[in-house]
């Protein structure tokens, strides 16, 4: 087993033969404690104290023989393409409603998949509500103050 002190790494130090991905769910980004089996069949422990939520194509670990790199599992997810700010704003308070998270994507707003609320979200902005396969990163989460990335 790998324990890994979460250490943020250049990525132009890394031998792009020695990259091994940990996958994640996006509901995980902000977990303290990580233990699972990278791509490669390497247990790991990942340790985190607090900051910044683990981001998709984040090095957490480096060493002459592995890199360890995060990768956000797409999921499908429930996603309005709409220009309308009026509808856009709309949707951002029915799910914002529901405490469920937003992302931002240059095509329009997304969420993770839930099946109650999906026919609901259907029915109330029609064909501007589908369902995609989607990565949902911490980078695009929009917070109750804008979108995250819009801070940095």
């Amino acid at each position: 087993m790998l324990v890994i002190e979460r250490n943020l790494i250049t990525p132009s130090e890394i031998d792009p033969s020695v990259i091994d991905l940990l996958g994640i769910d996006w509901y995980e980004v902000n977990k303290t404690v990580l233990s699972r089996e990278t791509r490669d069949g390497r247990f790991v422990r990942l340790h985190r104290t607090g900051g910044t939520a683990l981001d998709d194509g984040e090095f957490v670990y480096a060493s002459p023989e592995v890199a360890i790199q995060i990768y956000i599992k797409p999921c499908a997810c429930i996603v309005l393409k709409s220009t309308d700010l009026n509808a856009i704003g709309h949707f951002c308070f029915d799910v914002g409603n529901r405490h469920l998270p937003l992302f931002w994507f240059d095509d329009g707003l997304a969420l993770a998949y839930d099946g109650q609320l999906y026919p609901a979200l259907k029915g109330q902005y029609g064909n501007n509500v589908v369902i995609e396969t989607r990565t949902l990163s911490p980078a695009s989460t929009l917070q109750a103050f804008g979108a995250s990335w819009l801070l940095s």
